[in-house]
């Protein structure tokens, strides 16, 4: 058995009431990745970090040099869980954001993208289904893609690319459907 499958085993035993939530603390924080337009030639600045028991994605969009994006990405657990829905936990900054899933389906660089309207300063809960979701690649809708089906979600994010540069900031309480790894 992998040591990830004995983590996440480790984990449902110890708290079965949270084995499909993927809450934040510092064993968390270290599955998260910031993945910024600077691969491209962008100056997009962010960065994740906890502050007591929330995920915290902020910093800086820039459109400079054919920039604008920013994201935060993880693996998510081979033992995936899904009642249909997937939530959730967040408080923007009046921004519009995309919550991006990766299966095997799809080529490297594609997604599955729902995007979500946040409230600034108010904690929303949010909710999707597998039909909220389309393929993108690059910001481009892509035609005649799989279906996505959360049984195979390998990798999750939080992405900014609303062409507005500026700060930004979002808090994440929790994603539920997923389970930690």
């Amino acid at each position: 058995m992998n040591r990830y499958v004995c983590l996440m085993l480790v984990l449902m035993t110890a708290n079965p009431s949270l084995a499909n939530t993927i809450a934040f603390d510092d064993g968390e924080l270290g599955y998260w990745r910031v993945v910024n337009d600077t691969v491209m030639g962008g100056r997009s600045e962010s960065r994740f970090y906890l502050q007591d028991g929330i995920g915290v994605f902020e910093g800086y969009l820039s459109l400079a040099n054919s920039g604008g994006f920013a994201s935060v990405r993880r693996y998510a657990s081979p033992q995936f869980y899904s009642d249909g829905t997937v939530t959730i936990n967040v408080k923007g900054d009046g921004r519009k954001y995309q919550l991006r899933l990766s299966t095997p389906a799809l080529y490297r660089g594609m997604a599955y993208v729902a995007e979500f309207q946040t409230t600034k300063n108010t904690w929303q809960q949010i909710n999707f289904n597998q039909s909220d979701f389309t393929v993108r690649y690059r910001g481009r809708l892509i035609n005649g893609a799989p279906a996505l089906d959360f049984a195979n979600v390998q990798r999750l994010g939080i992405l900014l690319a609303d062409k507005n540069a500026g700060k930004f900031k979002l808090q994440i309480k929790s994603v539920e459907g997923f389970n930690a790894i």
